[in-house]
């Protein structure tokens, strides 16, 4: 027998696809989307309006029907059959919940599957929901709520427990809240509500409500949502009302005592209000004073309207800005400043800012709003601002500095008025010696470290001046005094530099600096004004020297070229001596710098040594034994050792004068 039932279900199931298959090819070729609710189905439900929790029962009308099946909650606009856990062969079922449902039979006869939907109502019987309100003066009011359920019924009574009643018919009621006075105050009854229909259907199975009075009437919800003040004065208030509470709009003058505005309202939602005649450049608190039906004034956190105006700082392509409020009741989350209405700066507590990022010949827009806690914005009036625009002063600070044989390094030092963030910084190069300058710099130089790598620092020195040009293409009214580099080079065991001065001022000092070989700075040694110096070679290995001058006003300085010594034996023969009694070139004397050991012998033209001596210090003086040598060529032979042991020789000749 089961297997046969099986059977059964199976081919119903099987016709009943058929038939969907069939439909939905046919809305296919239509174009159409068609319900999965048929007209091919017969059966009666009862009833097919009732009161919750509602039962009905279902009987089938189909002849020879196989596999019947019920939805009892089924989605009209449907265009598929409901899943297997919404199926169901029971012919009762029970609504516990109001509503609008609809009951889906489908099934097969005779090989063909069949659908039929109807709909039931489930009224509504749950009491209607409200809230209370009392006053120790007698005072209740009753607000219904706005829910499903409340709204399920036609019309409502409240039975005000006193021997009177009110009856509000919700279809055509406006009424937002309903009152009632007793006699005996602080004596207040049960307060009833029962919801009803218009043609008397479940009067008996409807539930009443019992109020009860709780908590007194809270304003929370009355409060400014934003304060925006316009430039020309007339400040906008929006605010949350409540219906039928008076809300009057309250203003204090910075911290002052707070004034009525003249500005009410009792309707409930978003409200808006415009106090006139305002200045935008001064601060303002709004609040909200709030009566309650017990007669109990309600005030709202504060909100402080906002100012900004420019700021102290001016310098070109800046704009400046500083805004003030005052305190709020709600804790402030940011400021945000905008720039032609885009937000460019946010903060949590600055109240200034430096806008860089604008450009000469233009007019911006700022404004700004502070953002406080619970969704509450105020809005500063809008202000408008054009970068500031002045002519550069000379420039009155400059360094040249050599950095090797090809390049020179030059560096100014800007201040005063007439700076922006992109400018043309001109550099102009001449000899030294020479009124013929010529700019080096490339187009909109914007660097204040420029190095000119197109000069011959060994050679020459070479003199520079400067010129800013700023974004607005206002120049510095004239060049500045040319600061010009340093040659320095060596007349061993001297080494010089330029005499003629690298700046037009005066000169300060000329400090030699020393220099190790990793370029330290190991000593210096001021030589005031002059422009040479000796050096102790013998005391010295390694080492390097560089002449930095300063001008006497200290705003210039200029650095020459590192030279370079190094422990190597340095010999300096003559190649002729005259020994004649005129005290000049008496000897034959040979200098030697970085040297530890010495030996010098002096041979006749036929290799016979006539001369020999240990001491650097000895010269000859052109005897040879007990008589003068003849004049003609002699030959030498030296042989030294350096600083670091290294054994240096030198050979040659020279002519003895007689």
């Amino acid at each position: 027998m089961k297997h046969k039932l099986l059977i059964l279900f199976l081919l119903g199931i099987f016709s009943l696809f058929k038939q969907e298959v069939s439909g939905q090819g046919s809305s296919a070729r239509t174009g159409a989307t068609q319900s999965f609710c048929g007209t091919t189905g017969a059966f009666t439900v009862t009833p097919e309006v009732g009161c919750a929790p509602m039962k009905v029962d279902i009987e089938s009308q189909m002849t020879n029907g196989v596999n019947v099946t019920y939805s009892y909650d089924f989605d009209r606009n449907s265009n598929n059959p409901p899943a297997p856990a919404d199926r169901s062969y029971a012919l009762t079922h029970t609504y516990n919940t109001p509503g609008t449902y609809t009951i889906l039979q489908y099934g097969s006869a005779g090989g063909t599957g069949f659908s039929e939907c109807k709909e039931v109502t489930v009224k509504e019987t749950r009491g209607p929901k409200a809230e209370l309100i009392a006053c120790s003066s007698g005072k209740v009011r009753v607000t219904l709520g706005d829910d499903a359920i409340t709204k399920a019924y036609d019309a409502v009574t409240i039975n005000w427990g006193d021997g009177k009643s009110e009856n509000v018919n919700l279809k055509t009621s406006t009424a937002a809240f309903f009152e009632h006075t007793y006699a005996a105050a602080g004596n207040i009854p049960a307060i009833t509500l029962k919801g009803s229909y218009a043609n008397s259907t479940c009067a008996a199975e409807v539930n009443a409500t019992t109020l009860t009075a709780g908590a007194p009437q809270s304003l929370a919800a009355i409060r400014i949502r934003s304060v925006e003040m316009p430039a020309n004065g007339d400040a906008k208030v929006i605010y949350d009302g409540m219906e039928g509470i008076e809300t009057k709009v309250y203003i204090a003058l910075g911290n002052g005592d707070f004034i009525f505005t003249n500005k009410t309202g009792q309707t409930g939602g978003a409200q808006s209000v415009t106090v006139p005649l305002l200045d935008p450049k001064l601060v303002y608190r709004f609040q909200l004073w709030s009566t309650d039906i017990c007669g109990n004034v309600v005030k709202s956190p504060i909100v402080s309207s906002i100012a900004i105006k420019q700021g102290g700082l001016s310098l070109d392509e800046i704009i400046s800005m500083e805004w003030e409020n005052e305190t709020n009741t709600d804790g402030l989350v940011e400021y945000q400043l905008k720039r032609d209405g885009a937000v460019i700066f946010t903060t949590p507590d600055k109240r200034s800012y430096e806008d860089t990022g604008v450009k000469c010949g233009n007019t911006y827009q700022y404004e700004i709003v502070a953002i406080i806690e619970n969704d509450v914005r105020s809005y500063s009036a809008p202000i408008s601002l054009e970068p500031k625009t002045s002519a550069p002063g000379d420039i009155t600070n400059a360094v040249v500095t050599v950095k090797d044989n090809n390049t020179i390094g030059t560096k100014v030092e800007l201040s005063g008025e007439g700076l922006t963030s992109a400018y043309n910084l001109i550099v102009e190069r001449a000899l030294l010696g020479s009124g013929s300058f010529e700019v080096v710099s490339p187009a909109n130089n914007q660097s204040l470290q420029w190095d000119d790598a197109n000069v011959s620092t060994s050679q020459n020195s070479y003199c520079y001046r400067f010129q800013y040009e700023n974004a607005c293409k206002m120049k510095s009214p004239s060049f500045s005094a040319p600061v010009c580099s340093i040659l320095l080079t060596t007349r061993t065991p001297d080494i010089v530099w330029n005499g003629e001065a690298p700046f037009l001022s005066a000169v300060g000092t000329y400090d030699l600096q020393q220099v190790d070989e990793g370029g330290s700075l190991i000593n210096v040694i001021s030589k005031g004004t002059s422009t040479n110096h000796t050096l102790d070679l013998a005391s010295q290995s390694d080492f390097g020297y560089r002449v930095e001058a300063k001008s006497a006003d200290g705003n210039f300085t200029s650095l020459s070229n590192l030279l370079n010594f190094r422990s190597e034996a340095i010999i300096l023969v003559p190649d002729a001596f005259t020994p004649n009694g005129d005290a000049y070139n008496e000897r034959f004397e040979v200098k030697a710098y970085f040297v530890k050991e010495f030996s010098m012998s002096i041979f006749s033209r036929w290799g016979e040594v006539i001369y020999h001596t240990k001491d650097i210090t000895e010269g000859w003086d052109g005897n040879f034994k007990t008589g003068e040598a003849p004049g003609g060529y002699y030959l030498y032979k030296i042989e030294a050792t350096n600083a670091t042991g290294q054994t240096v020789v030198k050979n040659g000749s020279f002519m003895l004068i007689r």
